[in-house]
């Protein structure tokens, strides 16, 4: 009988750990391309840093990836099984059905606890520590803020264009600024620019912009039909300064989200309320409340479906009877696209009266229940 368990565990591990590390590695990529290549292309990273923040993103992406993974790899294992008739001689030394599947179910329940782990403990710090050294990157070498060729709005009333830059040097430098009516006022343009962090008379930080044969054409303020005169100015050297703050928030952490925020945070939170603000009134608080309760639910979910999938696809993988990589392949994200449909349906719900946080399981339930009734309809024949 050990050697059967045996069999069948390996089977199904060898195959889900083949299909999440596919999984992993699309969604890996995905971000990878989204951010870090970005970020090292422009500068604000170093080549060492990519690859940190590479690593930090698989904490995060092994939980969404670890459901896929199983279920493709329990419809490929059972499905490869059925096909070959293991699982007709197995049923014949009188085993039922969910006790052959038994040493895979023990196996995902074991995947249930780490992803649960990943998802409220690592996963959140890793989370912060990508968008801190991103963010962090960018306050030891400003000038990478400012992509060559693209204009930069960051700044409230300014538009700014470099052409090029090399290392913290900005090339064909350009800054426009805008009244309150987005009515250009101010043109300036400088061979090269340089942006470092500095800290002005009144002690706040700022981003100063040393410029190097600056020419400006400044236009009387109000004056939209251009009937007056511009003025102009040149300088071999000259300077602007803008708030540190609102691009790098100096006065606070990094701003995290909700997802971010581990097991204790999270408990916390859900006596006080996520980022109640001031004077809010009872319904607002509750509001709150319940979506740190609805997030920590949410997290609970996502690693419990590890195992309502793998027991829904050992009775599919039955039913389908095909060893085919594809048609497995194509049956789980048909399983799994209804799966995160019903999800996000369930996640639409925001009014506490309607307890969101334990709609936030009815997936579960009907996935679980289903496999239930497939695995009982599976065990007559």
């Amino acid at each position: 009988m050990r050697i059967l368990d045996r069999h069948v565990l390996l089977e199904t591990a060898t195959a889900g750990s083949a299909a999440t590390g596919a999984f992993v590695f699309i969604m890996v990529a995905g971000n990878v391309l989204k951010d870090v290549i970005g970020a090292i292309a422009t500068g604000r990273v170093s080549g060492g840093q990519g690859l940190e923040m590479i690593g930090l993103l698989f904490p995060g992406v092994i939980p969404y990836a670890l459901p896929l993974g199983m279920l493709t790899g329990v419809l490929l294992a059972f499905g490869r099984m059925s096909s070959q008739h293991e699982l007709t001689a197995m049923k014949a030394s009188g085993r039922s059905l969910a006790r052959i599947a038994r040493p895979a179910l023990i196996f995902a329940s074991g995947l249930v606890v780490f992803s649960a782990w990943l998802n409220l403990e690592v996963a959140p710090i890793a989370n912060t520590e990508f968008r801190r050294l991103l963010v962090g990157s960018a306050k030891d070498n400003p000038s990478s803020i400012i992509v060559p060729g693209q204009l930069n709005r960051q700044f409230p009333g300014v538009i700014i264009r470099a052409g090029a830059r090399e290392d913290e040097i900005l090339q064909d430098f350009w800054l426009w600024r805008l009244d309150p009516r987005g009515q250009l006022v101010q043109t300036i343009h400088a061979r090269e620019a340089r942006i470092v962090r500095a800290i002005n008379p009144a002690g706040v930080a700022v981003l100063r912009v040393n410029l190097t044969e600056a020419r400006m054409e400044s236009r009387p303020p109000g004056d939209t039909a251009f009937s007056q005169p511009a003025s102009f100015a040149s300088a071999q050297a000259s300077s602007l300064e803008f708030p540190a703050s609102s691009i790098f928030k100096e006065n606070g952490p990094v701003e995290r989200k909700l997802r971010w925020l581990t097991t204790t945070e999270l408990w916390d939170a859900m006596d006080t309320g996520w980022q109640v603000p001031p004077e809010a009134k009872a319904d607002e608080i509750a509001l709150r409340k319940m979506m740190v309760r609805t997030q920590f639910m949410s997290h609970l979910a996502g690693a419990v479906s590890i195992f309502s999938l793998c027991l829904l696809a050992v009775p599919l993988a039955v039913r389908v009877g095909r060893s085919e990589t594809f048609v497995n392949a194509a049956v789980a994200l048909g399983v799994a696209l209804t799966y995160y449909m019903l999800t996000s349906a369930a996640a639409w719900v925001k009014n506490p009266a309607y307890h969101p946080d334990l709609l936030i399981w009815l997936p579960n339930i009907i996935v679980i229940s289903t496999a239930l009734w497939l695995l009982q309809r599976a065990g007559r024949h």
